[in-house]
């Protein structure tokens, strides 16, 4: 008994020691990723071998399973948005951790890590709130250009400003595109027609991020930048890069863009080429009228990037030809003139051009500018529109100067030029020249856990428009950091905003309506604008996210606005005599998952209203409803992604936005002043294909406006559109039905 006794207690020991030593094999590595100066940083992409495996936690961590691992040397790649990716041959051997620091993605042009202000920061860090979206998020909407991806981004909606023709352009927080300055690279696209056709053929394949500054940057930008900026960040160039896309889809759209990358790694080049073709005219509501234009537009960019021992250089050159009609299901271009048939006709050719120079270590002055020279031809049932601009711009900064661990100046000069002419009856041609002098006091204080517990950015803008007198523009920009975990910041400042009537109203030149002045001409806009934001990391080692909650407002004095209802039949450009009060809150939250999901949603509430009822300025700005409501500014929004991603090669997506009741112009009595609420879903799915060739090959297939969601009678008197009964500037919603899609890609 004895030795079965001891034969037994052998087995167990046995046994507790391969336990034990099966335990410390399968003992899990972790990687700690952070940025420079020990911020840990949540959310961070986990490839291995080529492969997304999962997202680092709440606290910046990311547990590798050893059984996954299976002792063996693998690629291993971390990615965040805003910094450069970092690669590395890594081995999980028995509870090894190691520490992952990325380094800031500042681009040489405007420090494009947060384009806010003139001294790079990673978006964590800096006092200025700013909404950095990847390409990859854009890229799942599937859309034929950035202002369409942006759509549904919180905060941010794409309007139509014409039923026919399909000319648009990007409002933020409710604010028209004349107060979003566009920039690409952190220069910026300026002038009347930027707002509309700055964002349109940038090839998503392109484009690494997207950053959205919410609130005032006109003491950065000068005018334009009232309700924010919306910067493109092209990808950095890599030896033998290449990539191809070809869509289309069943109303005949069809999109193909294609893009390579040759040379050197201190002198490289990349070429892309964008194509779109659409010449199936539709009419699912059959009202006669085209729903979507036609369109055949060619975009052609080019791009440059040096490095010396000293300076590291980018220019960006781009060229962009257009040919788009809407109107009658019969109009032929013989008909285009004439009152045969109604039609719009626009042939437009736009080209940019920008440059920039900045110190390698960081130490210097930077230049960086543009230009951009825009010529349209169009035509709108009998009347004709010709329109010019040329617009150049110059910046040139320095690095700063220090006096002590964390306060910092930096200040610059930039000049404008911008020309316009068109052949409208308004005083909208215009020859200005816009010298500007700015600064910004950065600075930060009381170290908690690695990362400052205060910091601040503070501005100021001096320019003297050739046309109009001196403009100060200050900003105020404060962050709280009372834990790693939670974020507060304030941002405030003033913004104004040249007169620079763009008369491509088309309620105007569809002859509807006429566009007149008022007397005495046109006064500069000047507003101040707050907007308060709150941060908090959340999550545990199954997810991790973030949540925030803005509050916003923007007080304008001198608004100029384009009133459609004082005169029947016509739009008066005049400055409101009195206040213009724009405010709201929003929310948002992002989530996502080792094992591939993702989940995004936000939702914003706005008011927008003009006071002029001297009895109601007073008290106008704190009640609901005393104003009246701005057009095309919708009470609320809420957008929603959902997406997996697979390690099998399958992905899948759903994009959602609703949108609800908004003002409409006046038409007539019988015709309602508001909008209809509607909801917008798109959805995709996408396999991973040819996993022999080289490169990574997708197809997608989805469907947009999944639920065939229209705006009932977009266009008003389509059967008479030579009378004053027509109008097509009641554009709030899908006008274009149901349509499937198929989608290839191929990254090398």
């Amino acid at each position: 008994m004895s030795n079965v006794l001891r034969f037994s207690m052998v087995l167990v020991l046995l046994a507790m020691r391969t336990k034990g030593a099966y335990a410390q094999s399968q003992a899990p590595c972790f990687v700690q990723v952070q940025a420079e100066g020990g911020i840990d940083l949540p959310g961070a992409t986990v490839w291995v071998d080529g492969e997304p495996v999962g997202t680092t936690n709440v606290q910046g961590q990311w547990r590798w399973d050893p059984k996954v691992a299976n002792g063996t040397e693998h690629v291993l790649e971390v990615t965040s948005i805003g910094f450069v990716p970092m690669k590395a041959f890594r081995q999980c051997v028995q509870g090894e951790s190691w520490s992952v620091v990325l380094t800031p993605n500042t681009v040489a042009l405007g420090g494009a890590t947060v384009v806010g202000g003139l001294k790079p920061m990673t978006t964590k860090a800096s006092p200025i709130q700013t909404q950095v979206i990847s390409g990859a998020a854009l890229q799942l909407v599937h859309a034929q250009d950035v202002v369409e991806s942006l759509d549904f981004t919180n905060g941010v909606r794409e309007t139509v400003g014409c039923g026919i023709c399909g000319t648009n352009d990007i409002h933020m927080n409710g604010m028209e595109g004349a107060y979003t300055l566009v920039l690409i690279d952190g220069v910026p696209l300026l002038g009347g027609l930027a707002s509309a056709y700055a964002l349109d053929g940038i090839p998503l394949s392109m484009v690494q991020q997207v950053e959205v500054i919410h609130g005032p940057a006109s003491a950065r930008f000068g005018s334009q930048a009232v309700g924010g900026v919306i910067n493109v960040v092209l990808s950095p160039l890599r030896q033998g890069q290449a990539s191809s896309m070809v869509r289309w889809d069943t109303h005949g759209r069809g999109l193909v863009a294609a893009s390579g990358s040759f040379g050197v790694p201190e002198s490289m080049w990349q070429v892309g080429v964008d194509g779109l073709h659409f010449a199936r005219r539709i009419d699912g509501n059959e009202d006669g009228m085209t729903d979507a234009p036609t369109m055949d537009r060619v975009v052609t960019t080019l791009r440059h990037q040096r490095l010396k021992d000293r300076r590291r250089s980018r220019m960006t050159l781009r060229l962009l030809g257009e040919q788009r009609f809407g109107g009658a299901m019969d109009f032929q271009e013989s008909d285009r003139g004439t009152d045969r048939s109604y039609g719009e006709r626009i042939d437009l050719w736009r080209s940019e051009w920008l440059w920039g120079s900045s110190p390698r270590a960081g130490k210097g002055v930077t230049f960086q500018g543009g230009a951009s020279h825009h010529r349209q031809s169009s035509t709108y049932g009998l009347t004709s529109f010709d329109a010019e601009e040329f617009t150049a711009s110059v910046d040139a900064y320095s690095s700063g100067h220090s006096w002590a661990k964390g306060q910092s100046v930096q200040w610059g000069t930039s000049l404008l030029w911008d020309v316009y002419r068109d052949e409208t009856l308004a005083s909208s041609d215009m020859n200005v020249w816009v010298p500007a002098l700015y600064g910004e006091y950065s600075g930060s204080s009381n170290q908690a856990e690695g990362s400052p517990k205060w910091s601040w950015t503070h501005g100021l803008r001096v320019e003297r428009p050739s046309d109009q007198q001196w403009v100060v523009a200050p900003r105020v920009n404060v962050k709280w950091s009372p834990h790693p975990l939670w974020d507060v910041r304030l941002n405030s400042g003033r913004g104004y905003r040249r007169v620079h009537l763009f008369t491509e109203e088309h309620a105007a030149l569809d002859g509807s309506r006429e566009v007149l002045l008022s007397e005495g001409g046109l006064n500069p806009e000047s507003s101040w604008n707050a907007h308060a934001h709150l941060a908090k990391t959340v999550g545990n080692d199954m997810w991790s996210g973030t949540w925030t909650l803005s509050a916003f407002g923007t007080l304008f004095t001198d608004r100029i606005y384009a009133d459609f209802d004082s005169l029947p039949n016509a739009i008066l450009y005049r400055n409101v005599e009195g206040l213009g009060w724009n405010r709201g809150v929003s929310s948002d939250f992002w989530m996502t998952t080792p094992n591939g999901w993702s989940v995004t949603a936000g939702m914003t509430w706005l008011r927008s209203e003009l006071i002029e009822n001297e009895a109601d300025v007073a008290l106008g700005m704190w009640r609901l409803g005393e104003g009246a409501p701005i057009e095309f500014a919708p009470r609320w929004t809420g957008n929603c992604t959902l997406g997996r991603r697979t390690k099998n090669g399958w992905n899948w997506s759903v994009v959602a936005q609703s949108v609800g009741r908004m003002a409409l112009p006046y038409y007539d009595d019988a015709t309602s002043l508001e909008s209809d609420p509607y909801a917008l879903v798109h959805a995709s799915v996408q396999k991973a294909c040819f996993p022999n060739w080289k490169g990574v090959h997708n197809m997608t297939l989805g469907v947009q406006n999944a639920t065939g969601t229209r705006q009932p009678s977009p266009i008003l008197g389509a059967g008479e559109p030579f009378s004053e009964a027509f109008d097509a500037s009641r554009v709030y919603g899908p006008i274009e039905g149901r349509r499937f899609f198929l989608e290839l890609t191929w990254v090398l």
